[in-house]
């Protein structure tokens, strides 16, 4: 590529071009941060994901975005599981109403002690991650789904934790 730029007129203005383009776009204008910083700050940070929620937990979007308005206040956690591993129970909608429902805040480097799955469960990550005891590491926005069966445990990521939704199905009846 550089042999040709050197030979080629056209070419090399374009590259010029586009190093100066790259160039304005390293900083960002101040107005621009700012209002970045108010839309990531309080329940806002979680708007893209307010569809995800509300189908989860089977809830309208503002039952699922007055939901997320609490998961900043300290009265919420009011369940610790293990050190540093706290769940908040949600009140879904019918779809789920028989399942598990909570959000589950996992701080840094805290470990969400080992479990087996009677039943499947979804859990979406709001904020954060985890890593899995299988070396699967899960991120903000991704959905991470266990089958009736699967044993884990899960450590929040160093520096960050992690803040997700979990709904755990009824377990099955048997029948006779």
């Amino acid at each position: 590529m550089e042999a040709h730029l050197r030979h080629c007129d056209d070419c090399r203005d374009a590259a010029a071009e586009a190093d100066a383009v790259a160039e304005g776009l390293t900083a960002a204008p101040a107005s621009v941060l700012a209002a970045l910083d108010k839309r990531l700050e309080g329940a806002a940070r979680f708007e893209h994901l307010l569809p995800n929620v509300a189908d989860l937990f089977d809830l309208s979007q503002n039952d699922a975005r007055a939901l997320l308005e609490t998961i900043d206040k300290a009265s919420s956690w009011a369940d610790e599981l293990a050190q540093g591993v706290w769940l908040c129970p949600v009140k879904p909608g019918p779809k789920v109403a028989d399942a598990f429902t909570v959000l589950v805040k996992v701080e840094p480097g805290a470990v969400f002690p080992t479990h087996t799955h009677g039943s499947r469960e979804r859990v979406l990550i709001l904020e954060g991650g985890y890593l899995d005891v299988g070396g699967t590491e899960f991120w903000r926005g991704e959905l991470d789904v266990r089958e009736p069966g699967t044993t884990h445990s899960f450590t929040g990521l160093p520096g960050l934790g992690c803040i997700c939704a979990a709904v755990m199905s009824p377990m099955a009846k048997e029948h006779e």
